[in-house]
């Protein structure tokens, strides 16, 4: 016997029905899988409009640490519910692999596993049957050309999480997770959970076996399935500064002075009563505890009371960011990058962040290197003038040569015209009368 549930909303009426659409398309397999060759394209499809600008979406707000654990938690159970017959893998979404390099590393285990042992063109079936040809990289255990394609093609954001089913040979199905907030489709795939525990769709309402116990929150994992936990080696670079620490925000019972402070060990992040290193990757941690120590106190220690906690993060990491940069700048740095890193800095001191001693350094490099420069500027001003006077002068004295050499000439036929001129006088002198 069954129980009825209240009808559910025009729109669940639809997430139900599509989710029954996306089931009998997982009942088909690939009935001929050695298909003759053909030309593959990496190009998007010609039907496929993209209007999206990946520059735009690398400056879009992040997600936080508990919306991509969210997303994780559904596409866990997206996977869960698909069949333990053909193998699959959960795979976040980090922004190299959807707005720069678009480079997509999968695990090593499962392409050991699963794929071929060569350089091969992999396919990709989104959820509403579009394929996307991909380049597959057997030494970089990757995706490479067509994978900035798909995910141009779907808007892929940080923190979407891709659920990839192999269903034929070499021929992934991809079921899209979004970070912020579930699409139609989306939905749709989140009531697969449902079918395996007993719940039956009829005309609208929900009908569930009084014998079945129902848990949405259970992931059940059989057979091949796995769940991609380790990063691929040309995705370890990221996955440090992109994934947070899993325990969260925690009150603070009582801060350390720096004082005591031993090692790195003992230091935490505490700002306005809350601790925040699950908000900060361990790498920066140990950068921004170098930076602390420098100055014997913690950098955060006068922030404004009630400061937002991610305005907070955000400073503490722009302030390493930008330490980076001063200890990594050289000769050629230009004055913009000095004056744009000093104004961040000054933004910072004005809600109390110390950083004055950064500023201090910019200033000395400035000291060092442009005011050199402009010493070195006006003397070459300097010779340029003075050469300019010595062209003037070497001119003036060649045109003084120049009337010197006439001249000479000139007084040369006025001595023989002289002596020409003395034997007439005599003549003339003597001449009778």
């Amino acid at each position: 016997m069954a129980k009825h549930i209240n009808s559910t909303p025009l729109s669940s009426k639809w997430k139900q029905k599509k989710a029954l659409e996306i089931m009998k398309k997982l009942q088909k397999k690939d009935t001929n899988p050695k298909q003759k060759p053909k030309t593959v394209s990496f190009d998007l499809p010609r039907n496929v409009i993209v209007r999206y600008d990946p520059k735009m979406a690398a400056s879009a707000q992040p997600a936080d640490s508990h919306a991509k654990a969210v997303a994780i938690e559904r596409a866990n159970e997206v996977q869960a519910n698909l069949s333990s017959e053909l193998p699959s893998f959960v795979k976040p979404m980090l922004p190299s692999q959807v707005t720069g390099g678009f480079w997509l590393g999968l695990s090593k285990k499962f392409c050991d596993a699963h794929l071929p042992k060569h350089d091969e063109t992999v396919v990709l079936v989104d959820e509403d049957d579009q394929e996307f040809n991909t380049k597959y990289l057997v030494d970089k255990t990757g995706l490479s050309g067509g994978w900035r394609g798909f995910s141009l093609a779907h808007k892929l954001l940080e923190g979407d999480v891709l659920v990839f089913q192999l269903t034929g040979r070499w021929k992934f199905k991809v079921y899209i997770v979004r970070v912020h907030g579930l699409n139609e489709i989306d939905g749709a795939l989140g009531l697969l959970n449902l079918v395996p525990c007993g719940i039956k769709i009829d005309s609208g309402n929900l009908l569930v076996n009084e014998d079945t116990e129902i848990d949405l929150h259970e992931n059940t994992v059989r057979g091949k399935v796995l769940v991609e936990l380790d990063q691929s080696e040309e995705d370890s670079e990221y996955a440090d500064s992109d994934s947070a620490v899993s325990e969260g925000l925690r009150l603070s019972k009582s801060v350390i002075e720096f004082k005591d402070i031993k090692s790195i060990d003992d230091f935490s992040i505490v700002v306005d009563g809350l601790v925040i290193d699950s908000e900060i990757p361990k790498h920066f941690q140990i950068k921004y505890y170098d930076l602390c120590s420098s100055q014997k106190t913690y950098l955060h220690d006068n922030l404004l009371k009630g400061i937002n906690v991610k305005l907070a993060v955000g400073i503490m990491l722009k302030t390493i960011t930008i330490a980076d940069a001063i200890r990594a700048c050289k000769v050629t740095t230009t004055r913009d990058n000095f004056e744009i890193w000093d104004k961040t800095l000054k933004a910072f001191q004005e809600v109390g962040m110390n950083v004055e001693f950064l500023r201090g350094r910019i200033s000395k490099l400035v000291g060092l290197l442009f005011d050199s420069n402009e010493l070195l500027k006006a003397k070459r001003n300097e010779q340029m003038k003075a050469e300019e006077e010595m062209r003037s002068i070497r001119k003036n004295l060649s045109d003084v040569k120049e009337v010197i050499k006439n001249l000479d000439v000139e007084i040369k036929v006025l001595k023989i015209k002289a002596k020409k001129l003395e034997s007439v006088f005599h003549m003339e002198a003597e001449s009778p009368w």
